[in-house]
């Protein structure tokens, strides 16, 4: 999915007075990059995550996601978006202990009142390699299994754009080379636009395309030559 980014800005009121979370972003976002958006704590990573999933709006700008103007789409037709087109990831998982991984992965869908696809189900566990763990729960499972079982219910919608906020944060190193590897996979083999927002070199190393942000603006963005598929 093809994003543009104009004039972004996000401003909210501290008890100390005015913070410009972001300060004014312009980007364009090819379908099917692999992007890692980098910086330091405060940098305004998370925050332009937040406005790209439809999770909060800018106090200045647009965003456009496949043609269509996010920022002025009315809450209905925002959240239709996000559950049919955006994919989110999260670095702690955001499983429901109680439910074992096949409902975990289709729950956003049946609340929807949509009926379980069993073959779509069933593709998207052979590409995350959960294959055959369908009726285990997220505590017989190992972080790196838990966060493929998040991509999973994200693939699940059928996006066109993921967004992952630090998905391998709470992974040790070999577990967050799998998740890289995954997201790369999706990117390359099956055209998804990736956006990570990371503090991982190794998330970096693996990306198309690397923006750097600080004090809310892009200071960096740099565009790798063509990686081959891992």
């Amino acid at each position: 999915m093809p994003i543009r980014i104009m004039g972004l800005k996000r401003h909210y009121q501290a008890f100390d007075g005015r913070v410009d979370a972001l300060s004014g972003i312009d980007l364009n976002v090819s379908d099917g990059d692999f992007v890692a958006i980098v910086g330091e704590s405060g940098s305004g990573k998370s925050t332009l995550l937040n406005i790209l999933c439809g999770m909060d709006k800018p106090s200045e700008g647009r965003v456009l996601l496949d043609g269509e103007c996010l920022t002025d789409l009315p809450p209905s037709k925002l959240a239709l978006m996000r559950r049919s087109k955006i994919g989110v990831v999260y670095q702690f998982y955001n499983l429901v202990p109680e439910l074992n991984i096949r409902d975990n992965i289709t729950l956003p869908r049946e609340l929807d009142g949509a009926e379980v696809n069993e073959q779509r189900l069933s593709e998207i566990m052979q590409t995350v390699g959960l294959a055959g763990r369908e009726r285990d729960f997220p505590s017989s499972l190992s972080g790196g299994q838990q966060q493929r079982v998040a991509i999973a219910r994200a693939l699940y919608q059928s996006p066109a754009l993921i967004l992952a906020d630090e998905p391998t944060g709470n992974l040790d190193e070999n577990n967050a080379d799998e998740i890289i590897s995954l997201l790369r996979r999706l990117s390359m083999e099956q055209g998804i636009t990736v956006l990570v927002v990371t503090h991982s070199s190794r998330v970096a190393e693996a990306a198309d395309r690397v923006i750097r942000l600080k004090e809310g603006r892009v200071v960096e963005d740099v565009r790798k030559q063509a990686q081959v598929n891992p």
